[in-house]
């Protein structure tokens, strides 16, 4: 009894051995990298088309999944997300588990719709914005922006809240106008440059090592015309 003990332990752990090992690979090197869904626009568009195809020269599969797009980027800094899809340059600086794959992926203007002509950003007391898209609220705090900052979840509340006369100004995203906005909101208001800025991926750290053969493989297909390509069909 005790001789076919001795052979079959040393079997045994070794099959136990090679199972633990088969599940830490599978756990460790999943073939999805999985994002939130962003906004529907032509830059979100554009963005899961580059990155879908940057992905599947590396192995990997996008995924993208519906996610309360204001919790989005806290998920990510979490590990809950592989990263964002497309963010404005030093978030890193407050999301610290975030790592920047260092390729513009398109230029984007924030700015701002008054009921008045002239009005510096100082002289508003309350300021409408989209809740989800830290770019517009740290560019108000950068800006010495003392009065009420106020998130909401569209941009046709944004606008409402304006037309109401309930905010004296609303702040967004140029790709966040869509055309049926644009006669609505630039007519009656008067529109005020604020900045641009450029959008880039993002990758939790435990992602980082993937981070070079991205980067080459972006570039890759910037030389070739593969980018260039689908601005074009996404109208960017």
């Amino acid at each position: 009894m005790q001789n076919i003990f001795a052979l079959v332990l040393p079997r045994l752990l070794l099959v136990a051995l090679f199972c633990a090992l088969g599940n830490a690979h599978g756990a460790n090197n999943s073939t999805k990298m999985t994002f939130n869904r962003p906004m529907d626009t032509a830059q979100a568009r554009f963005v899961i088309e580059l990155m879908s195809q940057a992905y599947s020269q590396l192995g990997y599969e996008l995924e993208i999944i519906d996610f309360d797009h204001p919790q989005a980027l806290a998920a990510a800094d979490e590990g809950e997300l592989d990263g964002q899809l497309g963010r404005i340059a030093n978030i890193e600086t407050r999301y610290e588990n975030l790592v920047r794959v260092n390729f513009p992926l398109f230029k984007f203007e924030l700015f701002m719709l008054t009921r008045c002509h002239y009005c510096s950003l100082q002289e508003l007391a309350r300021v409408a914005i989209r809740n989800g898209y830290p770019v517009t609220e740290q560019y108000l705090h950068s800006n010495n922006f003392n009065g009420q900052i106020i998130k909401l979840e569209s941009v046709a509340a944004q606008l409402n809240l304006l037309a109401q006369r309930q905010v004296e100004a609303v702040v967004l995203l140029d790709f966040h106008l869509k055309q049926g906005y644009r006669n609505r909101a630039e007519q009656p208001f008067t529109r005020h440059h604020l900045q641009n800025y450029y959008s880039y991926h993002y990758l939790h750290k435990r992602h980082e090592d993937k981070i070079p053969k991205l980067l080459a493989v972006l570039q890759e297909l910037e030389t070739s015309g593969v980018v260039a390509q689908l601005r074009k069909k996404h109208g960017l």
